[in-house]
């Protein structure tokens, strides 16, 4: 435990001078800031527009910045030392390695998890200036979004073991974009908008195999705002079928499942490679 509580130290250093996680923080805060006066400004009316307008800017600015923050501490936590050659002198100490990886992996999700508060406290922030009655769906979405930047975060670390950090942060880039794909069609399946046997289990099956991200009733709470005050109407098929509800007990137990099994196939990967 000792030695790798030593590798979470050196590697929360090393992290935390890099200016790129450093900038993304500053940017996403500056954002947020921005988002905050929005009932200041011109052509905003009060209440609910202003609501609409605050939780559109928190559902673009938020995810996107914990999310590279995820990619860039995924990229580099482990593939750094590999590339330095340090791994080598690292586990010539001797430094177990499972105590190097559980050290590399207690320094990401440490990190991670503080960026994830900043982001979160933020957001509070912003909802409380504007109003603050949105405060529980904007919790429940920065939980959300933590649980889901740790496993891009654990799959991007996986395959730097074995790939350069950008292709292995490609690859997740894409796979994230299809679970998104597959997120989307389990909503239309769950809402009868796709009836069709065949292919409510093609997408039953996808959306099980797979990890996928958890989901809050944040998008779902903006359009139905917009429905309300007119600002979106529609004939047929309601828009809000084609999104999905706020994860279940079940989506949860699924996700830390793969946490867990990503987890340890990082622990073998290491094991297992040659340095």
């Amino acid at each position: 435990m000792a030695q790798a509580l030593a590798v979470a130290r050196y590697t929360l250093l090393e992290l935390t001078r890099r200016r790129l996680i450093v900038v993304i923080i500053a940017v996403g805060v500056v954002l947020m800031g921005g988002i905050a006066i929005t009932h200041v400004l011109p052509g905003v009316k009060s209440g609910t527009d202003t609501v609409i307008v605050v939780l559109n800017g928190l559902a673009g600015v938020v995810p996107s910045a914990v999310t590279l923050c995820a990619f860039a501490v995924g990229m580099t936590v482990i593939n750094h030392d590999l590339d330095s050659g340090a791994v080598v002198s690292i586990f010539a100490k001797p430094v177990p390695r499972s105590s190097y990886t559980f050290g590399k992996l207690l320094a990401a999700l440490s990190l991670l998890l503080v960026i994830a508060g900043i982001f979160t406290v933020g957001s509070l922030l912003v909802v409380a200036a504007n109003g603050g009655s949105a405060y529980d769906v904007v919790w429940w979405t920065c939980a959300a979004l933590a649980a889901n930047i740790v496993l891009l975060m654990l799959l991007v670390m996986v395959l730097t073991v074995y790939l350069s950090n950008v292709i292995a942060a490609a690859i997740v880039l894409v796979f994230n974009f299809a679970a998104g794909q597959v997120i989307t069609l389990h909503a239309m399946v769950v809402h009868n908008v796709i009836t069709d046997a065949v292919a409510k289990g093609i997408v039953n099956v996808a959306y099980w195999s797979v990890p996928h991200e958890l989901t809050s009733d944040l998008q779902r709470q903006i359009l139905q705002m917009q429905i309300n005050i007119g600002e979106v109407r529609f004939a047929g098929e309601s828009p809000l079928d084609r999104l999905p509800n706020a994860s279940g007990t079940v989506d949860v137990a699924f996700w830390f499942a793969y946490v867990v099994a990503i987890c340890l196939v990082l622990f073998w990967s290491v094991r297992r490679k040659q340095v």
